[in-house]
């Protein structure tokens, strides 16, 4: 099941459905006070690699390395 975000030209809610998705993407989804007049809201998603992510300036590696074997850690260069 996928998450999707609505908002309701009406009453100005938001809200969000789980729908499957091969499920009609055309077919009204009514807010919560039952009006059919919604719009889906496209939200961007962050995706990153790794255990962390920090956006301040890296701090150096200890032995050089850049990870891996020869960065440094397996002495084969």
């Amino acid at each position: 099941m996928a998450r999707y975000d609505y908002r309701c030209r009406v009453c100005d809610s938001s809200f969000e459905v789980r729908r499957g998705i091969t499920e009609d993407a055309a077919a009204a989804v009514p807010c919560p006070a039952g009006h059919v007049e919604t719009s889906r809201v496209f939200s961007a998603v962050a995706v990153s690699r790794g255990a962390s992510v920090s956006m301040g300036a890296a701090a150096p590696m200890a032995g050089g390395g850049g990870g891996g074997c020869c960065g440094g850690a397996c002495g084969c260069g």
